[in-house]
C-alpha cells in the first residue's frame, strides 16, 4: 500500500537520524503530483545546494522556497512544466 505524504512530512522523515542530509530530487518516478499533474521538487538543506540542483536541471531561474519544518530549514524549487518533468523522469530511468 502506498502512503501519500506531504512534502513536509517526507522531508521530516528523510532527515531523521541524519546529521548532514544530502539534497534530493522528489518525483523522479512520476508519482509526485500537484493539482493532479506530475511534478518534480528539488530539495536542498542549504540555499547553495538547491541552486546547484537548479543549475543541473536547467531551472535555476525558478523561484526558491524557504521552508521551515519542525527542526529543519530547507529550500525547494518546484518544476511543473510538463516537458521538463518528463525529461527529468526519463533521465532518472537511464542505467
Amino acid at each position: 500500500m502506498i502512503q501519500a505524504r506531504t512534502e513536509q512530512e517526507w522531508v521530516t522523515k528523510y532527515i531523521q537520524g541524519k546529521k548532514h542530509p544530502l539534497p534530493v530530487v522528489l518525483g523522479t518516478k512520476g508519482t509526485w503530483t500537484g493539482n493532479g499533474k506530475p511534478m518534480v521538487i528539488l530539495i536542498g538543506f542549504t540555499i547553495e545546494d538547491v541552486l546547484v540542483l537548479g543549475d543541473i536541471y536547467g531551472v535555476s531561474h525558478h523561484p526558491v522556497r524557504e521552508m521551515k519544518e519542525k527542526q529543519v530549514t530547507y529550500y525547494a524549487i518546484n518544476i511543473i512544466d510538463r516537458k521538463k518533468v518528463k525529461e527529468i523522469i526519463e533521465e532518472w530511468k537511464k542505467p
